[in-house]
């Protein structure tokens, strides 16, 4: 079952992702504040993003199971905890490389967000 809970928490991460930044409004902000490197098709960026899902929710499922934890409950508590790490980097990435503070915060809560979705689906189905 684990490897059932960690291929639908990668698909749902992604398709969380997905919609948040397909959002107009956020697109229409991202667009204006980011720039996309130069010849990465999209079919490659959507990869890499299932790929970093993939492994978030390989990562959940190998510490609940150290752990010794079940559940949804404690799934999306260890997600949340984990969103500390990507919304500690993007502060960086603020103070050192002037990215906006709310293009981080967004991509912050993005993070947060499936980092949760992929602890309470892995505890849920594993």
């Amino acid at each position: 079952m684990v490897l059932i809970g960690i291929a639908v928490a990668t698909v749902v991460s992604f398709v969380f992702s997905a919609v948040l930044y397909g959002t107009p409004p956020v697109a229409a902000y991202v667009g204006r504040h980011s720039t996309p490197r130069p010849g990465v098709p999209v079919a490659v960026q959507m990869a890499a993003v299932v790929a970093r899902s993939l492994v978030a929710a390989i990562l959940v499922a190998g510490l609940m199971h150290a752990a010794g934890w079940e559940g949804a409950d404690a799934g999306a508590l260890l997600g949340l905890a984990l969103g500390v790490l990507p919304a500690a980097i993007l502060a960086g990435a603020v103070v050192h490389e002037g990215i906006p503070v709310p293009l981080a915060a967004l991509h912050a809560f993005d993070w947060i967000a499936k980092l949760t979705l992929i602890g309470a689906l892995v505890g849920w189905l594993a």
